[in-house]
């Protein structure tokens, strides 16, 4: 399922983990926002400086990092497996095989739900950070080639 992801997205979906475990639920949207604030330089976090905006929920991001390893991870919630899906279409919409964090926070604020609204109360709306993505996609890293099949299935899409 994630094999479309790159490192620092799939760290974000692991890190939005344990605070599940810890709040023995499944995973949301919101538990998906604290896992984008783990990294200090991933993407979104470079983008849009998330830690800073959002430093109530690292200081709840880093006490959750306290429990011990977990064995069996929670599902998705809902609103968690929507915002997977969302990444994905917003990765395709800007024609970018790779997914990354900037991606899992498109398809946080395409969704809608209470990470949306978190975010939207700091000044993150869906409209700017696309174009900020969209400006930005020249600094991304080379994450490798691109499979063949999948510029094809590309083509496939935009003529549908």
């Amino acid at each position: 399922m994630f094999e479309r992801y790159v490192e620092q997205a799939r760290r974000a979906v692991y890190f939005s983990v344990l605070p599940a475990v810890q709040e023995k639920v499944l995973i949301g949207s919101e538990h998906l926002l604290l896992g984008l604030l783990h990294d200090d330089d991933s993407r979104a976090n470079t983008l849009f400086k998330l830690q800073e905006l959002l430093p109530d929920r690292v200081a709840v991001h880093k006490e959750s990092h306290s429990a011990y390893p977990f064995k069996n991870a929670p599902a998705l919630a809902d609103d968690g497996k929507r915002v997977l899906a969302y990444a994905a279409r917003e990765a395709r919409q800007l024609n970018d095989y790779w997914i990354d964090t900037e991606h899992l926070l498109l398809g946080i604020l395409r969704d809608g739900s209470a990470a949306a609204v978190r975010l939207k109360g700091v000044g993150i709306d869906l409209m700017m950070a696309r174009r900020v993505v969209g400006e930005n996609k020249t600094s991304r890293p080379n994450y490798g080639p691109v499979p063949r099949f999948w510029k094809l299935k590309y083509i496939l899409w935009s003529l549908a």
